[in-house]
């Protein structure tokens, strides 16, 4: 059985960065260097940056659980009229379980019942997998963008978005 938590307690955000240091590593490693990737967890993903962007950006994190185990874990940003799809990631051997699936229904659910127009990601243009199941989702490519970060890395990514209303 699948089911998604809301996380909201720093027992949660600390499950979570250890599962995003387990995740992370095995999706990036192979297409960005490891010391970036590092960068990109202690920056974005470790227990005080989650708690963080909680209190301060306007962020939502969820567990994922597959069996009443945490399996993975979502990220949302709610900004106006608009959502951002900013972290969905599953254990590696927890794909293919339509736990992505159901995550993605959840983020359409959540998005419908509080007026979002759009939601928008960023994927790595190196991340084909990924980008083809959300252009399955109705996804659409609309930009090719370099994100610079402040320790000198930077990575091609697309930005991609599915427009649930007509703006």
């Amino acid at each position: 059985m699948i089911e998604i938590k809301r996380a909201d307690k720093k027992t949660e955000f600390k499950v979570i960065e250890k599962l995003a240091n387990e995740i992370l590593h095995e999706v990036y490693d192979p297409i960005i260097p490891a010391e970036h990737t590092d960068y990109f967890l202690m920056e974005f993903q470790s227990e005080n940056a989650i708690e963080d962007q909680i209190k301060n950006e306007n962020f939502s994190y969820f567990l994922l659980n597959f069996n009443t185990k945490n399996v993975g874990y979502l990220g949302i940003q709610k900004l106006n009229k608009k959502l951002i799809l900013s972290k969905l990631y599953i254990l590696e051997s927890f794909r293919g379980l339509k736990i992505g699936k159901t995550a993605l229904e959840y983020v359409n659910g959540f998005a419908t019942d509080n007026g979002i127009e759009k939601i928008e990601l960023i994927v790595n243009q190196q991340n084909q997998n990924t980008i083809d199941i959300y252009l399955k989702k109705g996804f659409k490519i609309v930009e090719s963008i370099v994100n610079s970060f402040p320790n000198g890395h930077s990575v091609e990514d697309y930005k991609m978005e599915k427009v649930l209303k007509m703006e």
